[in-house]
């Protein structure tokens, strides 16, 4: 483990991950998801309005009105800290642990990339498709010349956890999102399965992710921070198990 090789990574890092937070930002700008937030909420305002006048008309009691939930857009403090923050701890870390070369400069890719998703998830509830699908080709293609994977390992690994989301939300019924079917194609890309079995990285990015996910949501739960019904983005848990697994090595 280098020390100088994380301080020196640690800035680049942070660098990066402001990158990704500026590149988050262009991206709502992209999607155009603050004009479709105001369209929705300006027809959801308008059908309560005619729902209230029907009932008033009715002699009805006026309909229950739910709160429109609040969306940011633009800097926040997921871009400002979180995403620097993220970046800084994540090249550190591998660059304390990895030696120079193009398996740790693949790596880092993958922080980079991980660090946008984690905070537009968190942000949107949202994993874009021009996001994953150019990644999910660059993972393929690299696949050839990352650790401990082949092509074939990275294409099993992706349509096993791929498919493997798809089921899930279909029993669902779309609590689990398709967003995440893509997110785990892409995470078995990155982490790859053997057809001998004997690498399952992908499985063990998967199984990470569902205790991480499970502890996160028992403590929000704990705290009252969040109710049952409430979503609980599920990405950046699939991310960290990532990470998980390509800083363990093959």
């Amino acid at each position: 483990m280098s020390a100088v090789a994380a301080a020196i990574a640690a800035p680049a890092g942070a660098l990066v991950g402001l990158g990704a937070g500026w590149l988050s930002i262009l991206l709502e700008r992209v999607e155009g998801l603050e004009a479709e937030d105001r369209e929705d909420r300006e027809a959801y305002e308008q059908e309560v309005a005619q729902a209230t006048v029907q009932a008033a008309d009715a002699g009805e009691a006026a309909p229950i009105v739910e709160p429109w939930p609040y969306e940011r857009y633009g800097w926040t403090r997921l871009e400002r800290v979180l995403s620097p923050l993220l970046g800084a701890v994540g090249f550190a870390a591998f660059a304390a642990h990895e030696t120079i070369g193009g398996g740790l400069v693949i790596h880092l890719l993958w922080v980079s990339l991980f660090v946008l998703i984690v905070c537009f998830d968190l942000k949107h509830r949202l994993i874009l498709n021009r996001v994953t699908y150019p990644a999910i080709v660059v993972a393929l293609a690299l696949s050839l010349v990352s650790p401990g994977l082949t092509f074939w390992r990275a294409l099993i690994g992706s349509v096993a956890i791929a498919a493997f989301f798809v089921i899930q939300n279909l029993i669902s019924r779309g609590s689990i999102g398709l967003g995440d079917a893509k997110l785990g194609a892409l995470i078995g890309a990155t982490c790859g399965i053997g057809a001998d079995l004997t690498h399952i990285g992908a499985v063990y990015a998967v199984i990470y992710a569902v205790f991480l996910g499970g502890a996160v949501a028992l403590l929000l739960l704990m705290f009252r921070l969040r109710g049952l019904k409430d979503p609980i983005p599920y990405g950046p848990f699939l991310c960290a198990g990532a990470s998980l697994i390509l800083f363990q090595g093959p």
